[in-house]
């Protein structure tokens, strides 16, 4: 079994279509696939697990949401405590039983969950490989070259970067930020959507 977490440079810059993708991809492969968001807030509204069901064709019982608030903030910000063990309890057991997990976090690795957790250590303690969605635009270099160096710091497999071409200003600025990511993580530059 393999397990993604699936996060990025930010917030709003395509983790969850970039989840939709992988999760359609592993499908035709013949894999079964789970899609888990440990954590959403500004829900209802933002309901990247309804999402990512939709267009993948997922079952409602492959991609579930774990934790929720309706305030769109920092999960430290409306949880009191984050029950983080609860969760990672609860993700260990939805994985059991697929071929491949994806893990999508509620905004970037150092996302604070409450006092010393992070989104990051998801990640760690479900032995699962990272893959960096950077939305392809100015600014992305080095948000990227700074994410992809705190992963490897914290130790996690940097497994890919997905870069979301739907932000480039052209295709020449999306195919030269895309050489310069590969010359800094050669081999990881693994995914190009949008």
């Amino acid at each position: 079994m393999k397990r993604y977490c699936i996060t990025g440079t930010g917030t709003g810059i395509g983790k969850s279509h970039f989840a939709a993708l992988l999760a359609r991809r592993l499908k035709e492969e013949g894999k079964s696939v789970r899609y888990i968001k440990p954590v959403a807030t500004g829900y209802p509204e933002d309901d990247d697990a309804a999402f990512v069901a939709r267009r993948a064709g997922l079952a409602p019982e492959d991609a579930v949401t774990l934790y929720t608030a309706a305030e769109p903030a920092s999960p430290c910000f409306v949880f009191d405590p984050f029950p983080f063990e609860e969760c990672v309890a609860r993700m260990e057991a939805l994985c059991a039983d697929r071929d491949a997990v994806l893990i999508e976090s509620a905004g970037g690795l150092a996302v604070p969950l409450g006092v010393r957790r992070y989104n990051y250590h998801f990640a760690l303690e479900l032995g699962c490989d990272v893959i960096l969605v950077v939305p392809n635009r100015l600014g992305c270099l080095s948000d990227a070259v700074v994410y992809g160096h705190f992963a490897q710091r914290h130790r996690m497999a940097l497994e890919a970067i997905a870069l979301n071409d739907f932000f480039a200003e052209s295709p020449g600025h999306a195919d030269r930020n895309a050489a310069e990511l590969e010359r800094q993580f050669p081999g990881k530059v693994g995914y190009r959507y949008g």
